[in-house]
Order: C-alpha cells, then structure tokens, then sequence
C-alpha cells in the first residue's frame, strides 16, 4: 500500500501560502495525483481557531490511513483529517521516516500505520483490558492484515490461487466472533481492524460474507454504531481506486483515480500547514 511516491516533474502549479478557501475553487479532483495543495476535513467540538488535540496526514485515499481514521472516529476524538495531493507538500511534513500516514499528537510525531493505531488503542483504552486481552487483540488485528493481503480472492472464492488460504481465514475469524466482538466484550482495535477488512470485502463483493453468518451479523451491526456510520458517509472518507480493489495488478500512479467523485468537503479548505 501506498507509503510515500518520488513524483516525476513538478505540479503545474507553484501553490505557495494559499487561503483556506482556495482548494474550493478548484475542480474536484480525479487522483490523489491531481496537483492541488492539501486540504483539512476538522472534526466539530473544537475552535477553527486552535489547532485540534490530533492532526492525521495521509494521501487522499483510504489505503494506510483508513484504519487510524476509524479508530479515532469511534473513540469519538477530534481531530484533522489532512489529505495530501501531488503538490510535495507532503514531504515537507513526513515523519520521522520520510512517509505518510503521520499522526501529531502534541510533540509526539508518529509514523507507520500500526504503530499509529496501537499507539491510539492504548491511549483510547481500545486494547484490551487483561494482558491477555491485549494479546489476543494483537493477534486479530494481525489477522485483519492477513485479510486485507488477500482480498483480490474475495472475488472469486473458487477458483483464485489465494481463495483456499482466505477462506481458511475467514473460517477461523467466524468461530471466534461472536457476533458483537472478538475479544472480551467491549469494543477493542481487533474489532475495529476486522470491521475495516470485512467491511470492504462486503463492499466490492456483495454477498461474499453470506457463508459467515457472525461475520456478516458483526459487519451489520458495527456499521450502524452511530459514529461509524457516520465516518462512512462523511468528508473523510475518499472513495476507492482501482488499486486499492486488488482485483488486478497494480497499476502504478494511474491506478489512484478514483472510481467515484470525492465528497465535496474533502477538497474544499485548504490545509494551511502547522503553526508555528
């Protein structure tokens, strides 16, 4: 997944200090690589004047960020939601390695999508409450990796060369769901991670879940917790690209157009960096 890009040539356009206002008189963007300045999507219960507690920077796309963006959504923590576009503003705010996502919470600047969202688990108590819990927690966040590695067999879970290991995931996910949760009894980050793979798989493929009957009844109910299905209708979340679908090889650069138009709101306040 998409971690960070050396753009071949310049944006067209020098953007320099722009005002809130000027990503919205641009055209709505068909790329993550369209040339345009990064824009903020600001969670409410804070001033516009103030920076929020938390800052996530990532690509516009769902790819390593979406998971974070979860997690922050259904611990109900406000924050800005930055998207970077092909402008190379990015680099001038990457993190310790040079590459997004990047989470800034105060003087803490964090970098690598799962040390990100372990980080804010345990700052959020989402990460078990037994050191036991928090192991098993671990482990099924793992297993939502291993999901999402192979989701191109999601759509033919007969015949694709990966279906008999997906299955065999999903197998072992479906016993240990119980519907609600898959550890303890309190929403935790495995329940968010899994939520995040299976979702999707439901998302591209209607009907892949049907033989899961706790899979598909755990999808159902997370995604109609208020904070969640409000995340997913919201300004931060971008629409898919061909590349995140898995269903062919990855493309490169022109793989990133998305397959719908972005919300409004995602591409309308320009990101004016961080103060300083």
């Amino acid at each position: 997944m998409l971690r960070s890009l050396r753009f071949a040539g310049r944006a067209a356009l020098a953007f320099g200090s722009v005002g809130a206002g000027f990503a919205a008189c641009l055209p709505a963007p068909e790329s993550f690589a369209t040339p345009r300045p990064p824009t903020v999507v600001r969670s409410t219960g804070f001033s516009a004047a103030s920076e929020p507690p938390l800052i996530l920077e990532y690509f516009a796309l769902r790819g390593l960020g979406e998971l974070a963006r979860l997690v922050l959504e259904c611990a109900g923590v406000p924050y800005d939601c930055v998207f970077h576009f092909q402008d190379g503003a990015y680099q001038k705010y990457a993190g310790t390695f040079g590459q997004l996502p990047v989470l800034r919470d105060g003087d803490l600047i964090l970098c690598e999508s799962g040390a990100i969202v372990r980080h804010l688990a345990r700052r959020y108590s989402l990460e078990g409450t037994t050191l036991a819990e928090k192991a098993m927690v671990d482990m099924y966040y793992e297993l939502s990796q291993d999901l999402s590695d192979k989701r191109g067999a999601i759509y033919d879970l007969d015949g694709h060369e990966e279906a008999a290991g997906l299955k065999k995931l999903l197998g072992y996910a479906e016993a240990a769901c119980d519907g609600s949760h898959f550890v303890g009894s309190s929403m935790t980050l495995a329940d968010i991670a899994m939520f995040k793979a299976l979702h999707f798989f439901q998302e591209v493929a209607p009907g892949s879940l049907s033989p899961y009957p706790r899979l598909s009844a755990f999808v159902h109910e997370f995604e109609q917790l208020p904070a969640v299905a409000a995340y997913l209708t919201s300004d931060k979340r971008m629409p898919l690209t061909a590349n995140e679908l898995g269903k062919a090889p990855h493309a490169g650069i022109s793989g990133y157009k998305f397959l719908q138009q972005p919300p409004p709101g995602s591409y309308a306040t320009t990101w004016e960096g961080l103060k300083t």
